[in-house]
């Protein structure tokens, strides 16, 4: 069985939080490419999947300083001023995840099998089921998933609903900007076998040799 913590942590995404996006991107769009009707369609169903998702199982606490924000180009200057992230728990919202293996991966029939069993799993977005079956084989994998901060991006969205509305749409496409550019990562390490079962296996390894020096010591 999977370590609980991690079960929880893979087993988090929001669907109607992933539409959310979907449909914020697609805004942005519609802006860039002058179709204001399209573009108040679909902020507006950002709205309400984002309203739905608020309700989410999915939805979990966790301050800033503990996720890690994605790879992007950046300066000594940015760097120097740049705050340090906030440890205060906040609402997140998971809406895209991927699985990655480990670097070190080395590729065995066994492995190979749960692998392809293990893509059966995610095909039917059973990632539990998925990490079950590669955990059994040993295999190291890394869990990735992108979250929102759930009430900033509401807040976002609901602005930019309002600006639209208005017919401000450059001054609306700035805060759904904001929204996408506050995603942050989520990234769990999942070893193949649960931490216990590891240091269990860990403890009988040495246990052997604990014995022979102490036999080599009576002697």
């Amino acid at each position: 069985m999977l370590d609980k913590k991690i079960d929880q942590d893979v087993g988090r995404l929001s669907k109607d939080g992933a539409k959310a996006l979907s449909d914020i991107q697609a805004t942005r769009l519609a802006i860039f490419n002058a179709q204001p009707d399209q573009a108040k369609t679909l902020i507006h169903q950002a709205k309400v999947a984002l309203a739905k998702a608020a309700k989410d199982d999915a939805v979990f606490m966790k301050p800033e300083s503990e996720l890690t924000a994605p790879g992007k180009a950046t300066t000594p200057e940015k760097v120097a001023h740049a705050k340090a992230p906030s440890t205060t728990p906040v609402a997140r919202l998971p809406v895209d995840s991927q699985l990655t293996l480990a670097e070190d991966f080395k590729a065995t029939p066994e492995k190979m099998a749960a692998i392809s069993d293990a893509n059966q799993s995610l095909k039917t977005a059973d990632r539990k089921g998925a990490l079950e079956k590669l955990a059994v084989a040993d295999v190291d994998v890394q869990f990735v998933s992108a979250v929102l901060p759930l009430e900033q991006t509401m807040a976002d969205v609901t602005k930019a609903a309002s600006l639209i509305d208005e017919g401000k749409y450059f001054e609306a496409n700035a805060f759904l900007k904001d929204a996408t550019d506050h995603a942050m990562l989520n990234i769990v390490d999942v070893y193949g076998q649960p931490y216990k079962a590891k240091a269990q296996k860990t403890a009988d390894a040495k246990a052997p040799l604990n014995a022979q020096k102490a036999t080599t010591s009576a002697n």
